[in-house]
């Protein structure tokens, strides 16, 4: 598991923190494979010697700064999905929202996500993922309160339920879309951003108000 404790000089900090930057901006130009130790550290201007000093192997360093990069994200999502910030929204402006920040991310950073999912997936330890994972599911908390807050208008005996399954069938969706080469989204459907936007926030919104 990666080591939580933050370096006591200033100058240490500093390293630690342009290495955990350039781990994420080579894991996004190049993917797992390709961001290796020489050519983080050339990244972060630090020789490999010095990534080892710090981190035992690359897993390491991938995990400290996938968790830097997630529990940044979460405290960003903190300060924008307070319930309080949409008392005077409607569930269409919400769910319109929501799919509009769910496609800006994937699109912005696909190379980040792809490696986080494939990590996650073969990585052997389960203390990272399941710190990982809570991270995530934290995040997915706070949008479905959000949406929560307008259960009068969602027709399902279970609103929890619903606007769970909406949300994750949403993701998904875009998931798939964004990150995958392959697959029967570009097949059956070659469709612009914008032309999917308006179909998954129909679709949210549909299933939402479905009996």
């Amino acid at each position: 598991m990666t080591n939580d404790l933050e370096p006591q000089q200033q100058r240490s900090r500093e390293t630690l923190a342009r290495l955990l930057t350039a781990t994420i901006d080579m894991l996004e130009e190049h993917g797992l494979s390709g961001a290796t130790i020489p050519r983080i550290a050339d990244a972060a201007g630090v020789a490999p010697a010095s990534v080892y000093r710090r981190f035992r192997d690359k897993g390491a360093l991938y995990r400290a700064a996938l968790l830097r990069a997630l529990e940044t994200s979460a405290e960003a999502n903190r300060k924008t999905m307070r319930i309080e910030s949409f008392k005077d929204a409607t569930l269409e402006g919400v769910a319109g929202a929501l799919v509009s920040a769910v496609l800006k991310q994937y699109r912005v950073s696909p190379g980040v996500i792809r490696a986080l999912l494939r990590f996650i997936e073969d990585d052997t330890d389960k203390a990272f993922r399941k710190r990982t994972l809570a991270i995530i599911s934290s995040n997915f908390e706070r949008i479905i309160e959000v949406l929560l807050t307008f259960r009068a208008q969602i027709a399902h005996r279970n609103p929890r339920r619903a606007v769970t399954f909406a949300l994750l069938s949403m993701v998904t969706a875009v998931e798939v879309r964004t990150l995958e080469e392959v697959s029967l989204w570009r097949e059956l459907l070659p469709i612009s951003d914008r032309e999917l936007h308006r179909e998954l926030t129909r679709g949210l919104l549909a299933y939402l108000r479905s009996r």
